[in-house]
């Protein structure tokens, strides 16, 4: 073989040895960041069953709108003689997570929502920290 023939072999091999190190890094990559996801998403699986169990205080496997109003309230430490959200944004926000118009919140539409809210904290930067 002619001596360019063999640097261009040599030069070819160089490059193909570096594409196969470039794909495995990257597949190592992609493979660390969906492991990555899926432990974000148990972590929101069990933040948002133990949130539903805080308020279904009854333990009925639902939260019915009287029965949630006043957990929210007290998770957000309102006085006996004060609401900390007033009825009418609370009926607002009620009426968006049930879905199917039932009176009550199950899980499946109080985990929909909250998986949302948690995505869009993830996603929003933090504009606290803009000041």
């Amino acid at each position: 073989m002619p001596p360019k023939a063999k640097r261009a072999a040599k030069k070819k091999a160089a490059q193909e040895a570096t594409a196969k190190r470039v794909k495995k890094m990257a597949k190592g990559k992609i493979q660390q960041a969906l492991m990555t996801l899926l432990a974000e998403e148990e972590e929101m699986k069990k933040a948002v069953n133990q949130a539903f169990k805080k308020l279904d205080t009854d333990g009925s496997g639902f939260l019915e709108k009287d029965e949630f109003y006043e957990a929210l309230n007290d998770i957000l430490g309102a006085a006996e003689d004060e609401k900390g959200i007033g009825k009418k944004a609370f009926d607002n926000f009620f009426e968006k997570l049930d879905e199917d118009e039932d009176g009550k919140i199950s899980k499946e539409e109080f985990t929909k929502k909250a998986k949302r809210i948690f995505k869009k904290m993830h996603e929003e930067p933090d504009a606290a920290g803009d000041d």
